[in-house]
């Protein structure tokens, strides 16, 4: 009876915890994209490569094809065909205030394919994007809208999912309004790290110290001091093997709520500022991307409820302090973790006071703009706010054709510039050159008279070389029942934009860069004799290659 009693509690507990996070939404305006089957693969504000995601990932059993439906009534204002990012990807707007979205799709209905298809015989152009006026493409509530494909930056077949505020832009988590899709285990808490706030680690080396706490350690030491915690986190459905991410983090200490993070909605502003959010030196040497339990300098989000100390603790005498780490998802489903930490004046888990600091060359303020000149050919703009917390910054000239500038661990906001004078040698081939960072791949550059400018995302090792290489195009299959493909690579700056042509026409192409593969059906079969085939690619140095041939209907 007892057990009864206490699994009723449970629930109701769960519940109370549900309709709080819901109680904000419609719980009745929206249907699931799907028929059948909505399972999740992926989750809202889940930690991905330099951003939260935006949505939901939802499963299609590795097909492509399946039907998309239109999760209420409105009217398609916005769509974008690209070949990298969301893929094919289709906005609707409805009259609730929302606007949901739909990507990485593999095709449309005729009502919504004609649209586009003109538009892009209109443009000349496979990569298009459009914004249909509010009469010309209306659906109803459960009509099929697309199918569901891979495109884009798409890992496998599956649909991305995503309603926003139509105002804001911003996306809110689907499952706010009503959606039930099977979620049965709790999140996991893997491995917990401890922050210490040391102001001069900060400055030189752009974060704050951690170490691991170790699982089989009951009572962890510590010096006296403002610390903090990390948590590497992961939210599972339906299978242990999930990996999705976690919405709602809570700290209490000695039985108080400490600490509250509600991974609820966000801005696309600020979404690069997920490498602030995460302890971003720990997943560039690791791999591991892990929550910072703290509200880290230079933060913009309001994902913090209460949390009046930003996640900071102090540790100043040797009384003992529990700490209750709750991870949950929003259908209430949670797992705990404790820790306890004491003081000790003598010893504790960081064994010096300081890492090794490098040679710094520039004191960074993080709300002004920076100008560094590196040598004599080559000069770095930072804008105002590219930094999170003042930093000093390392810069030096490698050799000739490269430069460092700061520390690849430490995260930034804002792109910089980088400025690179060219010789008059190299102006002979001024717009072949690109610049590249450390891994090789190009960052590119526009020339303004002697000097090409670059946009960076991140620091560390830039070089400067020449790309005068066009790109390469081998024929698959020319006109197999009017269908052509054509297999493409670069060896450097990538694919730009292509054309094709038939008899001197220009005829529309599909390209997919992950299998490298401009494709297609031409909308007409060929007649009886010989016609002219023409693909013209060009990659971001405009090194253009062609590929001619004539072929023969018999």
């Amino acid at each position: 009876m007892l057990k009864k009693l206490l699994h009723i509690l449970c629930f109701l507990t769960a519940q109370t915890l549900v309709s709080q996070n819901f109680k904000n939404y419609s719980q009745t305006d929206f249907i699931l994209p799907f028929e059948g089957k909505n399972e999740i693969i992926g989750t809202f504000c889940e930690l991905r490569p330099n951003h939260f995601h935006g949505g939901l990932d939802i499963r299609t059993d590795s097909k492509i094809g399946r039907h998309v439906l239109s999760i209420a009534d409105g009217y398609v204002s916005r769509i974008n065909i690209s070949t990298s990012g969301y893929g094919k990807a289709l906005y609707i707007t409805h009259k609730n205030g929302y606007t949901s979205v739909y990507a990485h799709l593999n095709d449309f209905p005729p009502s919504i394919k004609w649209y586009i298809t003109k538009n892009q015989y209109l443009q000349k152009k496979f990569e298009i994007e459009l914004y249909p006026e509010k009469d010309v493409l209306k659906v109803k509530q459960g009509e099929m809208i697309a199918y569901s494909g891979n495109t884009g930056g798409s890992q496998g077949p599956h649909l991305h999912f995503e309603i926003r505020d139509s105002k804001t832009e911003e996306p809110i988590n689907p499952l706010l309004f009503g959606l039930k899709m099977k979620d049965i285990l709790p999140p996991t808490i893997q491995t917990v790290y401890i922050y210490r706030q040391d102001s001069l680690e900060k400055l030189f080396n752009g974060h704050f110290p951690s170490v691991t706490l170790n699982p089989k350690v009951k009572i962890n030491k510590l010096k006296f001091g403002t610390y903090s915690f990390g948590a590497n986190m992961k939210d599972v459905a339906t299978s242990l093997g999930d990996n999705n991410g976690v919405n709602y983090i809570e700290i209490y200490k000695n039985d108080e709520l400490f600490y509250q993070c509600d991974l609820e909605r966000f801005s696309f502003e600020n979404n690069r500022m997920f490498n602030n959010y995460i302890d971003y030196r720990r997943h560039k040497q690791t791999g591991v991307k892990s929550h910072k339990l703290f509200k880290d300098d230079g933060s913009l989000f309001d994902f913090w409820k209460a949390s009046p100390n930003d996640g900071w603790f102090e540790v100043k005498d040797t009384v003992p302090i529990v700490f209750k780490i709750i991870a949950k998802d929003v259908y209430g489903n949670k797992r705990e973790k404790m820790v306890t930490i004491v003081g000790d004046s003598s010893k504790g888990l960081f064994v010096t006071d300081y890492l090794s600091y490098n040679k710094s060359n520039l004191f960074c303020e993080s709300n002004k703009e920076h100008l560094v000149k590196v040598g004599n050919d080559c000069e770095v703009f930072f804008p105002k706010n590219t930094f999170y917390s003042n930093y000093k910054l390392i810069y030096f000239k490698n050799y000739s054709n490269s430069l460092t500038i700061g520390n690849s661990l430490v995260p930034i906001d804002k792109r910089f510039e980088i400025r690179w004078k060219l010789t008059e040698e190299q102006l002979l081939n001024g717009s072949k050159y690109t610049i590249c960072y450390s891994n090789g791949k190009s960052i590119g550059g526009e020339l303004n008279q002697n000097i090409l400018v670059a946009k960076a995302k991140e620091l560390g090792v830039y070089y400067l070389t020449i790309d005068s290489i066009p790109p390469k195009i081998q024929a698959v299959s020319l006109n197999k029942k009017g269908y052509f493909s054509f297999k493409v690579s670069d060896n450097l700056a990538g694919i730009k934009d292509f054309d094709f042509y038939i008899n001197g026409v220009w005829v529309l192409l599909e390209y997919e860069y992950k299998n490298q593969l401009i494709f297609g059906n031409i909308p007409t079969p060929l007649v009886r004799g010989k016609h002219k085939i023409q693909l013209f690619v060009r990659d971001h140095r405009n090194n253009q290659k062609e590929f001619t041939k004539t072929i023969e209907i018999p």
